[in-house]
């Protein structure tokens, strides 16, 4: 059963909207009402909503004081961003950004993503049929008072089984949710009547509301919220998917996903987030229709049309939120990973010596990305264990290619086909070829160039892990080198190697306690918190500029990063540095 009293959330919303606007005919529109009705979030951050007019018009009449905005004008989409600690309940660094796109009809779609020609409409039942899957078809409408409601004295039902409310919603096309003050419309007659060209007609939906069959979810008998009206306007039924938990297209399967192709990642995307707060609470998960999702496998081709910024929003969506080994795993079984992550999909089958992995490399990969997402949200952190192994591709066949010569292996193992080296350029290239841009690219190359570093910590002598914690806290910062770690313990549990001990995680965790040890006590330390630097080796010692002043400050950062406390001093720098330079017979 929806989460139908979720919906109050969008009404401090739709109020701001409309005072803003100074129009109360606007609707709210999407993904903020599906995810609110299924309690995937109670604070949206993402909020689209539409009304009648011309988008120029509406965007200059907006009162944009003390907010940020912009409009497009090609396709007539405003957005307005507020600072979401503006909004009770929300975390006080966000953003809420809302999008006004104004009810329209379209044309079709030539180059596989937008339509040809744009026509502004006053009808929602028209602006419905445009929109991709029918559980983001669904408006809500609401419509603040001061004064109380006098409700019809209607008798209450107990409907708590939520065949009871489909089946009065396919016979009559509108139920009235007593306890709630919440009208829903899906007869197409009814919504018009009660939204004439797009504006509220007060005296039709007070007739509705005094003829419905009323039904309470609760036993609540009055109402005495301050809100007058409150309409879940669904002209395609996105309720009933909902309810069955089927991912369903706004008329044509295949002319929807073939006018946008773009929408063929979303819907894997959308029932992927969906599911991953459903899955945690135990309900029934979301799936496709059997329609729509041959639909998608004949679609898939034409992603190649899509600009490679569109689908790097949907995959940096897909990371951020959900469960991207699902996602993942839905974009092979449905055969798009070989267009967007060519590196990866070569992965597959890719056997690996049994001493060290159970798994081909693709496999161990996922299993090491599901570990990593429990313990890790940073989606570049992810995207890196998505693509931490790929070079092993060319590691093992040039294995296969030296054929047990050991020194050709030792090569291999050397330079360049080790797989940590030949891997950030095949990165590179896939992510490159999807948008990325050259900052997060450059971030995951360093995660994954780095992610034998742990390992290497943990073989060396247990009494130097400290101090080599120590050097790389220095090097990469606190943050970098905690995501490192979480890398390490994910890549070891997918490992399932019990000769590899890769479960006896606990020396692993011993190093994120060191780590959060020295970054408390001490904090990261680097060569420019030196008390010397490399002006004062050549004019209090006489240096020569080159070569040599940068080697006496590593040796003096090595030697003070272990004992900053008592070692980072004007004396101990000084002798240290006088006898450096004696025994180089570099002093005066």
């Amino acid at each position: 059963m929806p989460y139908f009293h979720n919906l109050s959330i969008l009404d401090a919303h739709q109020q701001f909207l409309q005072k803003r606007s100074k129009n109360q005919n606007l609707f709210l529109v999407g993904g903020c009402i599906r995810d609110v009705l299924l309690e995937i979030t109670k604070t949206p951050m993402d909020i689209d909503f539409t009304m009648a007019g011309d988008p120029v018009e509406l965007y200059e009449h907006f009162d944009k004081s003390e907010i940020s905005s912009f409009i497009t004008e090609k396709f007539g989409t405003s957005t307005f961003i507020e600072s979401s600690a503006k909004k009770e309940g929300y975390p006080a660094d966000g953003e809420i950004e809302y999008q006004l796109t104004p009810l329209r009809t379209e044309g079709s779609y030539g180059d596989f993503r937008h339509p040809e020609e744009i026509q502004r409409s006053n009808d929602l039942i028209l602006d419905s049929q445009r929109r991709d899957f029918n559980i983001n078809a669904m408006y809500y409408f609401s419509l603040p008072t001061q004064r109380k409601i006098d409700l019809p004295d209607s008798t209450a039902i107990q409907a708590s089984m939520q065949s009871h409310l489909e089946t009065l919603l396919a016979k009559e096309g509108y139920v009235y949710l007593k306890d709630l003050n919440l009208l829903i419309l899906q007869h197409h007659e009814y919504i018009t009547k009660t939204f004439p060209n797009a504006k509220f007609d007060e005296v039709f939906c007070r007739y509705l509301i005094e003829t419905a069959q009323a039904v309470c979810l609760t036993e609540t008998k009055g109402n005495e919220d301050a809100y007058a009206f409150r309409i879940l306007i669904d002209p395609q039924q996105g309720l009933q998917s909902l309810m069955s938990r089927k991912l369903e297209t706004v008329g044509d399967a295949n002319q929807r996903f073939s006018e946008d192709a773009l929408r063929v990642i979303r819907a894997i995307r959308i029932v992927n987030i969906m599911n991953t707060t459903l899955s945690r609470r135990h309900e029934l998960l979301f799936d496709y229709t059997a329609t729509t999702r041959e639909a998608i496998l004949r679609n898939v081709p034409l992603l190649m049309h899509v600009a490679k910024e569109r689908i790097k929003d949907e995959l940096t969506k897909a990371f951020q939120k959900g469960d991207p080994f699902n996602f993942v795993v839905l974009l092979e079984t449905s055969g798009i990973l070989a267009q967007l992550f060519p590196a990866l999909f070569a992965t597959i089958h890719v056997e690996q010596p049994i001493r060290y992995h159970a798994f081909d490399v693709y496999t161990h990969t996922m299993l090491a990305l599901h570990a990593l997402q429990e313990i890790n949200t940073d989606y570049l952190v992810r995207f890196a264990m998505l693509y931490h192994d790929v070079g092993k591709v060319i590691q093992y066949a040039g294995y296969a290619k030296a054929k047990g010569d050991k020194e050709k292996i030792r090569e291999i193992i050397a330079w360049p086909s080790n797989h940590r080296n030949c891997w950030p350029e095949l990165m590179k290239t896939d992510f490159k070829a999807l948008g990325f841009s050259n900052k997060e690219i450059e971030t995951i190359a360093r995660y994954i160039s780095e992610h034998h570093t742990p390992g290497e910590i943990l073989n060396a002598n247990p009494k130097n892990r400290e101090k080599k914690l120590r050097h790389l806290l220095s090097e990469k910062g606190f943050e970098m080198v905690d995501n490192l770690l979480d890398i390490n313990i994910a890549d070891r549990k997918g490992q399932f190697n019990p000769l590899q001990s890769s479960w006896d995680l606990t020396e692993s965790y011993e190093l994120k306690t060191i780590l959060k040890k020295l970054n408390e006590e001490e904090g990261q330390f680097t060569m420019k918190d030196l008390l010397i630097n490399g002006n004062d080796l050549i004019q209090k010692y006489g240096m020569r500029p080159g070569p040599l002043v940068g080697e006496l400050l590593k040796a003096l950062f090595d030697r003070v990063l272990n004992d900053v406390e008592t070692r980072n001093t004007a004396k101990e720098l000084e002798v240290f540095v006088k006898n450096w330079l004696k025994n180089r017979g570099e002093s005066k």
